[in-house]
């Protein structure tokens, strides 16, 4: 019994040390999940109906997120995804840009620079102001020929979504065609294998792929989006880029919980949240697997002023109310998991969120 003793005791010391080294190692890998309009109130609507059985609720770090933009105390997706894509604040509808039009420096672009990999997923266009504010740079969120352009320049080597549209040249008004903007003949010649339904980008060998899903928005789920497409995308994007033993940095949008905030639909709220949830499911998975990807869930902010009104746990049930069908001013949420996580905790700016994951990432120092 003395000697069971011993070895239990030992092995709970080794237990200590090996989570205390596991503390202080810093992560090579980042997936960064950015629930579009997501707030507390439709995090606990989704828990709720999930039977608590969520993934992302269950990370071992909290935290809240202070959205205001540079000219806004009420942000909107393009200054609230460039504030956590950069490090600042912008006016609400610039992307990736200071006020004075200036370009920033994006955290997929400093990941680039430092020799890792970099992809975005997204279930809506990827011209829309949260993919965009992570690989391009225009002083306003509309100019989507010009986003869809910049994903020429390879910040991305997996991307995903829908806005096939605006990579596909328009006829001028005499009906010519400008090859300058054939952007899908640009990515093939810059070696994306470029992919136009959801089974061959899954299909692809190659280690640059562009996945144009839809020629516009993609479908909600209730439209009859793949609910397993977030998860699947997610699972795909991290095999190709762990390729890289400098490791990658990957953003998944849930676009569509922004979508449902605005329509003041509870029943769509709860399932683009859990469909997100599915592809952190797999994240982390694989960083359970991996022990060096570190995983942060947060939104750009609150979309709907939504309030949960009632409801009933055993039944999965939730009733909710939305005050408005604008963006509102309060924190949102923020979840990690892995190396690094604890720098998450507390009460910070979205600004602070890319400055951490700069930090932790180690990107300040040049390749070698």
């Amino acid at each position: 019994m003395k000697i069971l003793s011993k070895i239990t005791a030992l092995a709970i010391v080794l237990l200590i040390l090996t989570s205390a080294g596991s503390a202080r190692q810093k992560p090579r890998n980042l997936v960064l999940f950015i629930g579009d309009g997501m707030g507390v109130s439709h995090v606990y609507a989704a828990m709720t109906v999930s039977g608590n059985t969520m993934t992302f609720p269950a990370f071992p770090v909290t935290g809240f997120s202070r959205t205001h933009s540079a000219d806004s105390y009420s942000t909107d997706s393009a200054a609230g995804g460039t504030a956590i894509a950069t490090g600042e604040k912008t006016n609400n509808r610039m992307i990736a840009m200071r006020p004075d039009s200036t370009v920033l420096v994006t955290l997929l672009e400093h990941a680039k620079a430092a020799g890792k990999s970099a992809g975005i997923i997204c279930n809506s266009s990827l011209t829309d102001a949260t993919p965009a504010d992570f690989a391009t740079h225009v002083p306003l969120r509309y100019k989507y020929r010009a986003i869809a352009k910049q994903y020429m320049n390879g910040t991305a080597d997996i991307f995903i979504g829908g806005g096939r549209k605006y990579f596909v040249p328009a006829p001028d008004s005499s009906g010519k065609i400008n090859p300058e903007e054939d952007v899908i003949s640009g990515l093939s010649r810059a070696g994306y294998d470029v992919t136009y339904d959801f089974e061959s980008f899954i299909a692809s060998k190659s280690n640059r792929i562009a996945g144009l899903m839809a020629d516009d928005d993609m479908p909600r789920l209730f439209e009859g989006r793949d609910p397993q497409y977030l998860a699947r995308a997610t699972a795909k994007a991290i095999e190709v880029l762990s390729r890289n033993p400098r490791g990658f940095v990957l953003m998944v949008e849930g676009s569509e919980i922004d979508d449902a905030g605005h329509s003041r639909s509870t029943s769509m709220v709860t399932e683009e949240v859990l469909d997100m949830d599915r592809a952190v499911a797999v994240a982390h998975n694989y960083a359970l697997r991996d022990g060096r990807t570190l995983i942060v869930v947060t939104a750009d902010h609150e979309t709907g002023g939504m309030s949960i009104t009632g409801g009933d746990l055993e039944k999965r049930e939730v009733r909710a109310e939305f005050s408005f069908t604008g963006h509102s001013g309060v924190m949102v949420p923020v979840f990690a998991f892995g190396p690094g996580a604890s720098e998450f905790t507390g009460i910070q700016d979205n600004t602070d969120l890319f400055h951490d994951m700069y930090r932790l990432l180690s990107l300040d120092k040049k390749r070698r």
